[in-house]
């Protein structure tokens, strides 16, 4: 009889687990995916006063990095972006480093200490920044 009932025990165990794991799977939530946003085109000015636009360099490999002089991970970084800019720009790989809030002078004034030589674009007042919800430096 115990083996009748360790038997009828272990299929209703079976039964409950392969119950509970049909029910689970009829709750899942469906998750709709966001419309992807077209991307936005940045108008900036680059250290040397020229008006530059993102969608010229439309199509190219391209990091976007947004840093700040006053930054010290930024700081600690532009080394490493600057090689990896050196070792891979031949290979079409674009830098285009944002200067936030500092003025152009003193954004150029760090660029040419340092010896970087990647595109730099200045953006003051860091609004774009806000528009593409980036809240900390540096952030690529």
């Amino acid at each position: 009889m115990s083996h009748i009932k360790t038997t009828s025990l272990a299929a209703l165990a079976v039964i409950f687990m392969l119950l509970t794991a049909c029910v689970a799977g009829s709750f899942t939530e469906e998750v709709e995916t966001a419309t992807p946003k077209p991307p936005i085109d940045l108008t900036l000015k680059d250290l040397a006063g020229k008006t530059v636009h993102l969608r010229e360099l439309r199509g190219e490999v391209l990091l976007i990095n947004y840093w700040a002089s006053w930054c010290s991970p930024c700081r600690d970084e532009m080394p490493i972006l600057e090689a990896f800019y050196q070792s891979h720009q031949a290979e079409g790989f674009t830098l285009l480093s944002i200067n936030v809030s500092e003025s152009a002078e003193d954004a150029a004034e760090y660029i040419k200490a340092n010896g970087f030589s990647f595109p730099v674009w200045s953006d003051p007042t860091g609004n774009t920044m806000i528009e593409l919800g980036i809240n900390g430096l540096p952030a690529s």
